[in-house]
């Protein structure tokens, strides 16, 4: 008998918990399923299943980025401006779409103001409604918040541009390039390398001095790896090789240093080098497009057409799923499922600011295939993929 007062409280105390908490395990489950229809643009029954999690689990604010997320999707992939343009230019049920969605976001950020990926897209959403002040405030956030993110940069630069501070835009790219110098072989630094290329070339020139003198400080293999990158986009490929190869005896399972290494030989003629690195690269990261295309296209030159064909299959479909930009930083922050998918706004911006193999590798398929028009349609991919901005400057 003396037991039943203790039970009773217990029983209490967990129902307590249950409705100030919710259950947690079943609204990770709704998420999993929200995950697979995302995957699949069921966005209708995506947002029954986060809207589910919501309900079960109200305090988890990651839940109501995904809500946000998930309202967002049916909004242009662009931002809906012209240069300089201080309106928003969407229609009136785009606008409540954008609004629904900063909502969410905002309601997330009370629960938790580190979240830098929900800033960020706030922000985006801010911008396109015309709330630039808002929307600046927001992209300084999450840059200071996540400070070695190279995306939150080159889309805060994209914002400032934008907005007619264009050296603080060029500083915000220097900063994503110094972070992650592949940027350089994306369709966004190229684009950009064609409308302003004395700017294009001073940011790489500032990146080389910059990274030079902090390498003066003694080894770094990372350094070493960035600023063989840069040097290998300036032209200096004995300069770059010279710090490729440094990087690589120091820290051998760097997939990226391999496949710079591996171009530098093939430039020099030396096939069989190149081969080796990038077959390293592949089995070091074989998410990557950019090895397998490497290797797809030696296959070519050496009329392997079978090896060839596989190798470039590969890389197309390894392009197409980028891993999330954003996953490895929401992973860390919040409890539950790890994210199988990227949450950044625009939908684009992923593939925009990523090196694009998908152009050469169906190019190539379609010369060994003719009578396959999909693959011709589909050697455009990285010229066609859309801007993050409809400004006259892109």
């Amino acid at each position: 008998m003396r037991m039943k007062p203790i039970a009773l409280a217990l029983a209490a105390t967990v129902l307590f918990i249950s409705f100030a908490f919710g259950d947690n395990d079943q609204a990770d489950s709704h998420l999993r399923t929200f995950y697979d229809q995302m995957l699949k643009a069921d966005f209708v029954g995506a947002r029954r299943s986060v809207d589910e999690a919501i309900r079960l689990w109200p305090a988890n604010e990651r839940y109501y980025t995904w809500s946000a997320y998930c309202a967002s999707q049916k909004l242009p992939p662009q931002c809906p401006r012209r240069f300089l343009a201080m309106s928003s230019a969407m229609t009136e049920e785009d606008q409540k779409a954008a609004w629904v969605a900063v909502e969410e976001y905002q309601h997330a950020l009370k629960l938790n103001a580190r979240d830098a990926v929900a800033h960020h897209n706030v922000a985006w959403l801010e911008h396109i409604l015309g709330e630039d002040t808002a929307a600046g405030k927001d992209w300084q956030k999450a840059t200071l918040i996540d400070p070695d993110n190279a995306v939150f940069h080159l889309s805060f630069g994209m914002f400032l541009e934008e907005t007619g501070k264009i050296a603080e835009g060029q500083g915000q790219f220097e900063q994503a390039i110094e972070l992650s110098p592949a940027i350089v072989n994306s369709p966004f630094f190229e684009r950009y390398r064609k409308h302003s290329p004395e700017a294009a070339d001073a940011i790489v020139a500032h990146c080389l001095t910059k990274i030079e003198s902090r390498l003066g400080r003694g080894r770094d293999p990372i350094l070493e790896a960035r600023l063989g990158k840069l040097y290998q986009y300036s032209g200096d490929r004995a300069r770059s090789s010279e710090l490729l190869k440094d990087a690589a005896d120091q820290l051998p399972n760097l997939p990226l240093v391999w496949l710079n290494l591996g171009e530098n030989y093939e430039a020099s003629g030396d096939l069989v080098q190149a081969m080796d690195c990038y077959k390293k690269a592949n089995t070091i990261e074989p998410s990557m497009a950019g090895p397998y295309l490497r290797i797809g296209e030696l296959y070519l030159q050496q009329g392997q057409i079978n090896q060839a064909a596989t190798n470039l299959r590969m890389a197309a479909q390894r392009w197409e799923r980028i891993n999330p930009i954003t996953a490895s930083h929401n992973n860390r922050l919040y409890s539950g499922p790890r994210q199988l998918i990227d949450d950044l706004l625009p939908t684009t911006l992923v593939w925009y600011v990523s090196p694009c193999e998908a152009s050469r590798a169906y190019s190539a398929l379609a010369k060994l295939y003719p009578g396959k028009s999909e693959l011709v349609q589909r050697s455009r991919t990285c010229e066609d993929l859309p801007a993050p901005h409809l400004c006259n400057r892109q």
